[in-house]
């Protein structure tokens, strides 16, 4: 078990939260030894315990770019748990929300995938005949402009 040391890896630190994630830690290294509590015995020396690991934060967790993405950032981190190939400034929270998403759509576990492209194909109809309707229009765009008359297209 070497250190006997408890590390905490956090992708966005913030020092009003690190004593409740210490306190955190404390519990569920108590919920371990609670757990295990069998296998301790059998496997370690009488008085070992989870609890008594010392609780140390690494600095060498990736930071996110902002607090909402925790979660993509978390299932990012895990694809590539090695931390060497992807760094925390080419996490693009956006793209890697599309392609987390997409993953997840087209897993072949996922007993929806039909009902979701069916309501895909009618969302994008419906939007096509809007435009059809209406002609395209992007607001607030340099090029972006109304449809033409026909005597404007003279």
């Amino acid at each position: 078990m070497g250190d006997k040391k408890v590390e905490l890896w956090d992708s966005l630190p913030a020092a009003k939260y690190n004593a409740s994630r210490y306190q955190l830690a404390e519990r569920i290294m108590k919920v371990l030894d609670y757990i295990y509590k069998d296998e301790i015995v059998k496997h370690f020396d009488k008085g070992w315990q989870f609890a008594k690991f010392n609780i140390v934060r690494t600095d060498k967790a990736r930071r996110q770019l902002n607090g909402c993405d925790c979660g993509i950032f978390v299932m990012n981190w895990l694809e590539d748990i090695e931390c060497t190939s992807r760094g925390s400034n080419q996490f693009q929270h956006a793209s890697e929300r599309v392609r987390v998403a997409l993953s997840l759509l087209k897993n072949p576990k996922n007993t929806r995938l039909k009902e979701v492209r069916e309501s895909a194909r009618r969302v994008v109809d419906e939007e096509l005949d809007m435009l059809a309707q209406h002609g395209p229009s992007i607001p607030h765009h340099p090029i972006a402009r109304k449809p033409m008359t026909r005597s404007q297209a003279k």
